[in-house]
């Protein structure tokens, strides 16, 4: 829904228009292909995928996550496999964690969520 109404809007506009969209790879990401959705909303609710627009350079968060651990998307994928194996590398996965969660403290401190 949230990428129809971009379209939407978009279509209202003038000029060239970009839309950027994750799109989950089971052969590369090295995950089942049956958990394809999972892994595409976990992208979006740990917070690594954020939903946001940009219209004549003013950007709006258009979907605030409550956001989840992003273990738990990184724990899907064959290509994180390198953060758990042979041992679990905690203090990287808090380090990206806490990156995650400045950007989102960032978001809500300037107010930019529609």
């Amino acid at each position: 829904m949230d990428l129809e109404g971009k379209f939407a809007r978009a279509a209202t506009l003038t000029g060239p228009k970009l839309f950027l969209a994750l799109s989950a790879c089971p052969t590369g990401w090295l995950y089942d292909p049956g958990n394809t959705p999972e892994v595409a909303k976990l992208a979006v609710e740990t917070g690594l995928w954020p939903f946001k627009e940009a219209i004549n350079g003013k950007v709006v968060h258009t979907y605030v996550p409550k956001r989840k651990p992003v273990d738990e998307y990184f724990k899907l994928q064959g290509r994180f496999r390198h953060l758990f194996e042979p041992t679990v590398q905690s203090e990287v996965i808090a380090h990206i964690q806490q990156r995650v969660s400045a950007y989102w403290e960032k978001v809500q401190r300037e107010s930019q969520i529609a």
